[in-house]
């Protein structure tokens, strides 16, 4: 795809002052290549589409800074890459937790057979969950760990079931970012569980 800097630089100028058109014709312009990059990197055409669609979002948001952009394609593949480094970085934690899960079922896991790895991961996931206020931890764990559903804890909790979804919501958002914290911590854990 040929490059528009002039072009381009006028467009980015006229969307910092808030056109609509512009921006509708730098993401025409730009929407395949971006999608491509996140389909070649990622492999998933569900996560490219999602992280193409968050480039533009973004862009459109700081839309007042962007007559500072110099490189237009430099700039969208830039923030590309970061977003599916996160998205990625998300999602093997989310396999961590997963693994976690999977363990606490297997009921006949032998002593031997149990990693001081796993011990590790199973430890920094616990201590994550009894960070939750008690009642965000007593509906997570009835949730994640025995299975129940939002209307089952709802009557086991006496609490109605909005208030069950919300407690659910809350832990879940607090346990990304606390393994978000924790992340290097369960990468290097996660690739010796490999």
């Amino acid at each position: 795809m040929p490059m528009h800097p002039t072009t381009d630089q006028l467009l980015l100028q006229e969307m910092a002052g808030g056109s609509e058109a512009a921006f509708c014709t730098l993401f025409d312009r730009y929407w395949n290549r971006v999608y491509t990059t996140a389909m070649v990197i990622t492999k998933s055409a569900q996560i490219a589409q999602d992280i193409a669609q968050e480039v533009f979002l973004q862009l459109w948001q700081y839309r007042h800074k962007a007559a500072g952009i110099e490189k237009l394609d430099g700039f969208l593949f830039i923030t590309a890459r970061n977003l599916i480094f996160r998205k990625l970085s998300r999602l093997k934690l989310e396999d961590a937790y997963q693994h976690y899960l999977t363990a606490q079922f297997e009921e006949e896991v032998s002593d031997a057979g149990s990693s001081a790895e796993l011990k590790e991961l199973q430890h920094i996931v616990e201590s994550g969950i009894c960070r939750l206020p008690p009642q965000q931890q007593k509906a997570f764990r009835l949730s994640r760990e025995k299975g129940l559903s939002h209307e089952e804890i709802s009557l086991h909790m006496g609490v109605s079931r909005g208030a069950v979804k919300d407690y659910i919501v809350r832990s879940i958002s607090f346990l990304r970012k606390y393994l978000r914290e924790h992340a290097l911590l369960l990468l290097a854990l996660l690739s010796g569980l490999k």
